[in-house]
């Protein structure tokens, strides 16, 4: 092959090479980051360590939108006599952390919405949350 061919070849091949680069290396989404974490479990150290990654999320990401969603045995984590975690749950809320029960497990349980914690909402049904604010909303999914 003649040189002038080779050198084409080449410049080609580099011109095509840097248009591969995916969008994401190098730039900024617009969109924010948006999390749903699943709470399903008792264990109020392994509740503690996933509080712990949501501050964490926040440390990296203020604008993230994070929304907890406590279901079955995991309702411990936000009922006010049984949680050891009220405060952290009071700071990551006013940095904008929305905390929710399960009715159908309140329910259940009989808990009552004045047995939560301050400010924590309901919604109807845990599980469906969780997959509606997946497949609808396109929040990203994180069980600690």
């Amino acid at each position: 092959m003649s040189r002038i061919m080779m050198t084409g070849l080449f410049l080609a091949g580099m011109m095509l090479g840097t248009a591969q680069v995916p969008a994401w290396a190098g730039e900024e989404k617009d969109e924010a980051l948006k999390v749903v974490v699943h709470v399903n479990f008792p264990e109020s150290g392994r509740q503690g360590h996933g509080l712990k990654n949501i501050a964490n999320v926040l440390k990296e990401v203020p604008e993230a939108r994070v929304e907890v969603v406590c279901h079955g045995p995991g309702l411990s984590l936000v009922e006010r006599r049984r949680t050891e975690h009220a405060e952290t749950i009071e700071v990551l809320m006013r940095k904008g952390v929305r905390f929710v029960a399960c009715e159908n497990t309140m329910r259940m349980k009989s808990i009552h919405k004045e047995d939560l914690l301050p400010s924590v909402g309901t919604v109807p049904s845990g599980a469906v949350e969780v997959i509606r604010k997946q497949q609808r909303e396109g929040y990203a999914y994180f069980k600690p």
